[in-house]
């Protein structure tokens, strides 16, 4: 991407400029920058890590984006008005990594890790009310230890400084290239060069679905392997799976696998089809099915095969007429499909107002190509839930990964947000979003000069 490609760019030629001023040895510096393409951190963040002086470092960083900084020293002595920490929200602050450092006039100086991001600044000075915000670029571990300080009143949070793969809201153990933590599902991508590729996973499968920590690159972790007793019935393969489980479904732990079967059930498509479909048996199908039915999720009908229309010369009327013949009658009878064991009929797809047809109509919307329809039916059948914060946070995400759906993803976590206002994940997934959107769509972006 040519945003990742910029910042290697200016990443080698800092590290350069640092061998030439004497700072780092050539050695030192293809060791920062192997370390920085295998954990993704910037070249500043590596080479603190591996144990030099950081004040050179920041002050040919503050040179190159004609800012200032602020050493971890001064940022631990740093006073901060109680007053400022309840104006700036602590879930924006971490959400951006930075630290308010005061307010003047209008103006809040802040330190920043990636004083760069302009949208970021633009999003702070939208959220705070403030006219303006001056950038101090200072060490990220730095800035996270000095809002453990302040806003969680740790005192001892400098000495013993939060590592930068964890997260920065439950504290869960992150990777390079997370879209997501696995814990909490807190958004981690901090810029748009950072989203995962597009994918057109179907919504069904990503809701019901675990949060994958790696979005769509990662490998996803080994299943746990479920066990239980089944006997393979000798049904029809002309057999249809429903889903009536509903959306409550979504709050249950469906493997991958289970979840992408799931996806591709839509009230219509018979056994013998989806196992063309999934390459599998129909042994393996029902089994699964079986599963799924234990937890509530699936009911599977089996139903009649279609048989043949009779032409004209071979029809039997209701009522024999004296004309037709004995033999006559005996042969088409002799070719009539036996009588099947009636099943119980399968619940109508097309009940608007129940919830338990839901997934498989978005199934079929997004089979047709109308996902906006789909998206919709789903915040419907949300909004029916007695708790569906976490699942709008769910959708936002998977709108955002998939799609890059910005401005729903936004409104979903608004949803989430406002359903439950203490719950601070929703509230940080906002805002980065919100940060995301405006450097995605480049609102306010000055021409370069």
């Amino acid at each position: 991407m040519p945003g990742k490609a910029l910042n290697q760019d200016m990443a080698r030629r800092l590290g350069e400029r640092l061998v030439l001023d004497g700072v780092l040895t050539p050695e030192l510096l293809s060791r920062a920058l192997a370390h920085q393409q295998e954990s993704g951190q910037k070249l500043g963040e590596c080479l603190v890590r591996l144990g030099v002086d950081e004040t050179p470092v920041l002050r040919l960083l503050a040179q190159e984006l004609q800012t200032r900084f602020v050493s971890t020293e001064k940022l631990a002595q740093a006073p901060i008005s109680p007053a400022l920490l309840e104006k700036v929200p602590v879930r924006l602050a971490e959400g951006f990594d930075f630290m308010p450092l005061r307010l003047t006039q209008g103006v809040l100086y802040v330190a920043i890790a990636e004083p760069q991001r302009q949208r970021a600044l633009e999003e702070i000075v939208r959220t705070v009310g403030v006219t303006q915000v001056l950038p101090f670029i200072a060490v990220r571990r730095s800035i996270r230890a000095a809002i453990r300080k302040h806003y969680y009143a740790d005192t001892l949070a400098f000495e013993h400084p939060p590592e930068d793969e964890a997260c920065p809201h439950c504290g869960a153990p992150t990777q390079a290239g997370d879209f997501q933590c696995a814990r909490c599902e807190l958004l981690l991508v901090r810029e748009v060069d950072d989203l995962p590729p597009r994918d057109n996973v179907s919504l069904v499968r990503a809701l019901l679905t675990q949060p994958e920590r790696h979005g769509t690159r990662g490998t996803p972790p080994p299943e746990t392997t479920r066990v239980v007793t089944f006997q393979a019935p000798m049904g029809s393969n002309q057999a249809r799976p429903f889903i009536v489980g509903g959306l409550d479904v979504a709050n249950l732990k469906l493997s991958p696998f289970e979840a992408y079967v799931l996806s591709l059930v839509d009230g219509h498509t018979s056994l013998a089809d989806l196992a063309l479909i999934t390459q599998l048996t129909e042994v393996e199908l029902r089994a699964i099915f079986a599963s799924l039915e234990e937890r509530g999720v699936t009911k599977l009908y089996d139903v009649p095969p279609p048989t043949a229309r009779a032409t004209p010369a071979r029809a039997v009327s209701p009522v024999e007429t004296s004309s037709q013949s004995a033999a006559s009658v005996q042969a088409t009878r002799s070719e009539t499909p036996p009588p099947v064991k009636a099943e119980p009929a399968p619940p109508s797809p097309r009940t608007e107002n129940a919830n338990a047809d839901i997934l498989q109509r978005v199934v079929r919307l997004e089979q047709a190509g109308r996902l906006a329809e789909a998206v919709e039916l789903l915040e419907r059948g949300i909004s029916r839930l007695p708790s569906p914060a976490p699942l709008y946070n769910r959708l936002g995400m998977i709108l955002l990964n998939h799609q890059r759906d910005y401005a729903r993803a936004t409104a979903l976590f608004q949803k989430a947000a406002d359903l439950e206002p203490e719950n601070s994940l929703f509230t940080m997934n906002l805002y980065s979003v919100m940060c995301l959107m405006a450097d995605a769509t480049n609102a306010g972006q000055k021409a370069r000069r």
